[in-house]
């Protein structure tokens, strides 16, 4: 029997033992028959062509008989001998042997059909060899033709089996891929596993534009030089995949006088990967079976689907545009290189990168302008990349480079040469120009941290850090930065949130604005938004402010904002209308840019029944300057409607008075930073008085912020200042108890 070297060891025997019952089944089939036809035959046996008994009609084995089978002439085995068409032979027994050869219908011998005559039967009359011959030839083919069935059979199951074995292993390596998070992990998964699977001596997957280089390589060829075998790869038998869609064969020849395994000549399969237009951009080589048989077609079926996985973990973890690696892939090559770090000493260094006025490129130029930017900022940290890095784009316009196995000094003195040629990056347009600079963030990566993600973090939040301190420069982590821990604390407030956002869990507080001239009974509140931690405690509004502003937060809060107030005037409608109260809801810079943000509020109130009138609108003034033209837009369509507009902060500018004229407001909300130290401080003072006399030219109403005794309360009043607002005036109380408070007072007028 043949054995397959692939099969386990209990297949095989399994295998064999089904052959050989279906063999001795069918030849037993035909032992009356052989009976019937030499009924003077003392027993019948079967041989193999490996020369074993398969099957003897009397149940026994037979020593003499063996021993003569096992010294028939080979020729006779194979059928080229004289005597191939029946052997006669007298044992020292005196018995005789008609030995008849088991035919397919090409000639190929399949075994021997031995009949043993008892003692001195070949002397008889009766005993015509020839004839004898002719007379079992009926049944000679039958068991032939059993026999060819069985072994058809046998086939089969060893081929079903061989398939059994190719689909489990694709299954497994599908469930596997598709459930792999890391990348790396991944392709290493395909290349092991096929190259186990086919008894490949040395299996590698090069990707040369990618970087990638991932190899298998069984014990008989350690000791070959496989950078050499790649180099050959690459430069020779790469460029002949060109146009190549499945797996080629290729018969490398061998080395004269070559001491190596992969000097005697072997076939390689080659299997080209391609990218999303169909290039081949790379290729999956699998050198020499260690059992020598050369490579079918099922082979290349099977490594048609194992590089279909190929390029599918590479599209999922490389960037279309750059062919860089992305997060998904950048995030599992940080997971594996933490699994290298030898000791609480060793360190890797992660080096954050983020262009600064790419988006000033994209609107002054258009969209393709910044995505050739980012390909040649690509390029530039490609082209000398050390050995030992990792380049991954993550998003937009942020790269990092993993350096393993190095120190701070060894990462910035790479992030210095990249800013130094990042001056190269200057975006040309006919008589148009803009300069492209570098923030970078330098963090380490040791065995310390917590995982992968908060490293990358680290490394982000020290390139922020640099954008925050003037832009095209390097900052190194350090816990002890104010400016990070900042940024720290907002990364983890924001989830806060907008957890927060989703459970409407912010609360309204209304503050009162109060008349100091006398001449305005009408109620007026700024509405103002709390929230409080996991902990129940108030988180302070700078803090809160800061991060959703930082993290573009703050037109979701904006519309939560408005729609919330809104509700809750629409509720008391006419205790709203009845007093003519009327209540400002704050906008911030980025709900200005949004540019639904007024077809929202528009259909806010209307939806609600609610006079616009009652709804007030502040925007301070550094917001409305930085949206010049939408800000007018915006407060012309909301002052037309009957809104209220309030510009807020008013005076804090350089050019406040200048770009007043610019938009339609109703009031003028001075800056605090001058009415807290007014009753002190000359300069505020005489700032507050030219900010009212223009307030009056402009036919403008005038509020104080921020005050907080009676003091300043007089003086504003004094310079001319229409309302106040501030602890000396009112505390902040939930919307909800003020609106309740107004329909006291509605009651007890109509009493």
């Amino acid at each position: 029997m043949v054995v397959d070297p692939k099969r386990t060891v209990t297949e095989p025997a399994l295998a064999a033992d089904i052959y050989s019952l279906s063999t001795k089944r069918s030849i037993g089939k035909a032992a009356d028959l052989l009976q019937s036809l030499v009924p003077r035959a003392q027993c019948f046996c079967f041989y193999s062509l490996d020369r074993s008994c398969v099957w003897s009609s009397d149940g026994v084995d037979d020593y003499e008989v063996n021993e003569f089978i096992a010294e028939l002439h080979a020729d006779i085995l194979i059928g080229e001998h004289p005597e191939a068409e029946f052997v006669r032979r007298t044992l020292k027994s005196g018995r005789t042997l008609l030995v008849l050869p088991v035919l397919l219908d090409d000639g190929t011998v399949l075994g021997f059909l031995v009949t043993v005559f008892s003692r001195n039967a070949g002397k008889s009359s009766w005993f015509n060899p020839s004839l004898l011959a002719d007379i079992l030839a009926p049944a000679v083919a039958i068991i032939g033709e059993g026999l060819s069935v069985d072994r058809e059979l046998k086939d089969a199951l060893e081929h079903g089996k061989d398939i059994e074995n190719e689909l489990k292993l694709v299954y497994e390596v599908d469930e596997k891929i598709h459930g792999q998070s890391r990348s790396h992990a991944g392709l290493a998964q395909l290349v092991g596993q096929s190259g186990r699977f086919l008894g490949i001596a040395y299996s590698v997957l090069l990707m040369p534009a990618k970087r990638i280089r991932i190899s298998a390589t069984h014990s008989s060829w350690k000791n070959v030089n496989r950078k050499v075998l790649d180099r050959y790869l690459i430069g020779q038998m790469l460029p002949k995949l060109e146009g190549k869609r499945s797996p080629v064969v290729f018969e490398i020849p061998a080395v004269e006088g070559g001491e190596t395994l992969a000097d005697q000549g072997y076939q390689t399969l080659l299997c080209p990967v391609m990218d999303q237009q169909g290039n081949v951009e790379g290729m999956l080589a699998l050198l020499g079976r260690v059992n020598n048989e050369p490579f079918n077609t099922a082979h290349r079926r099977f490594m048609s689907h194992i590089v279909r996985k190929v390029a599918y973990v590479i599209e999922k973890s490389f960037d279309a545009m750059t062919g860089l690696m992305n997060r998904s892939g950048f995030e599992a090559q940080m997971h594996e290189a933490w699994k290298s770090l030898e000791s609480s000493d060793d360190a890797h260094q992660l080096i954050y990168f983020d262009l600064d006025n790419l988006q000033l490129v994209n609107d002054t130029f258009g969209r393709r302008a910044g995505d050739e930017v980012i390909m040649r900022f690509a390029r530039l940290l490609d082209d000398d990349l050390p050995r030992s890095a990792v380049l991954s784009r993550l998003t937009g316009d942020d790269f990092c480079i993993l350096l393993t196995h190095a120190n701070a000094e060894q990462a910035l003195q790479l992030a210095n040469e990249v800013r130094e040629k990042g001056q190269s990056l200057r975006y040309l347009e006919g008589d148009r120009s803009l300069q492209i600079t570098i923030s970078i963030g330098v963090a380490d990566f040791t065995r310390n941290s917590r995982d992968e993600g908060a490293s990358l973090t680290a490394a982000r939040m020290a390139c922020e850090a640099a954008k925050d301190h003037g832009r095209d420069r390097i900052e190194v982590y350090d816990e002890q930065n104010h400016s990070i821990i900042r940024r720290h604390d907002d990364m983890q407030l924001v989830a806060q949130i907008q957890q927060t956002l989703d459970s409407d869990g912010f609360a309204l507080m209304a503050q009162p604005i109060s008349s100091l001239t006398g001449n305005c009974d009408v109620p007026r509140y700024e509405v103002l938004l709390r929230m409080r931690d996991d902990d129940g405690s108030a988180v302070p509004s700078s803090a809160f402010f800061s991060a959703a502003e930082r993290y573009q937060l703050m037109p979701q809060v904006d519309r939560w904002v408005v729609s919330k107030t809104i509700a809750s005037l629409s509720k008391n409608v006419d205790v709203v209308s009845d007093t003519g109260a009327v209540f400002s809801v704050n906008l911030s810079g980025q709900s200005l840019s949004d540019d639904d943000i007024l077809q929202f509020i528009e259909e806010e109130i209307a939806a609600a029944g609610l006079h616009a009138t009652s709804l007030g609108f502040e925007v301070t003034e550094s917001a409305a300057v930085s949206n010049l033209s939408k800000a007018q837009q915006f407060i012309g369509a909301l002052h037309a409607h009957g809104c209220s507009i309030a510009l807020d902060d008013f005076g804090a500018g350089l050019s406040s008075f200048a770009y007043l004229k610019n938009f339609a407001v109703d009031i003028l909300k001075i800056d605090g930073g001058f009415i807290r130290d007014i009753a002190d401080n000359r300069i505020s003072e005489s700032m507050v008085a030219a900010i009212t006399q223009v307030a009056k030219v402009m036919e403008l109403e005038t509020v104080a912020e921020y005050v907080e005794n009676d003091k300043t309360r007089k003086l504003v009043a004094k310079l001319g200042v229409h309302f106040a607002q501030g602890h000396a005036i009112g505390m902040p109380l939930p919307l909800e108890d003020v609106l309740a408070e107004l329909a006291v007072r509605v009651r007890e007028s109509t009493a």
